[in-house]
């Protein structure tokens, strides 16, 4: 889209340098309200996941870091920001920021175990049927 390469490299080669890095969202914003909750859960220790993928309905890819922090605010972390975002002009664009670990590659069969949290389908199923970029997912203890 961008012409940037492979984003989760790019990504991942910050974490390697310093343990972590910021991953911006283009487009609408989250809430304050959901940045304090997700904030929270982090604080809380309890395991809080950005999940990614990339593709199209015949062909995706599905990837996962641990988020560390979200915020709506450009970071002042300027080494935890991928260059490419300054040398694409995309700062002025970014919307919401979160920190995160190491981007690991997952099976897409995963994303079966996770919901939107206003939907009853898995979020595999959920990614085909909506125009939405981002969803908030818990966890499935059911298997489909």
């Amino acid at each position: 889209m961008f012409g940037v390469g492979d984003v989760a490299a790019l990504h991942n080669a910050i974490v390697t340098a310093h343990d972590a890095v910021w991953f911006g969202k283009l487009g609408q914003t989250l809430s304050q309200g959901r940045v304090d909750l997700l904030n929270q859960q982090i604080a809380k220790k309890t395991p809080t996941f950005l999940y990614l993928v990339k593709g199209n309905r015949r062909k995706s890819t599905a990837y996962r870091a641990d988020l560390l922090a979200v915020t709506r605010e450009k970071p002042g972390e300027a080494a935890l920001i991928p260059s490419y975002y300054a040398e694409k002009d995309l700062l002025q664009y970014m919307k919401a920021w979160m920190k995160l670990g190491r981007i690991e590659s997952i099976e897409m069969s995963e994303m079966d175990r996770l919901k939107a949290l206003n939907s009853v389908f898995p979020i595999s199923e959920t990614l085909v049927r909506s125009s939405s970029g981002y969803f908030l997912v818990h966890e499935s203890s059911a298997i489909f």
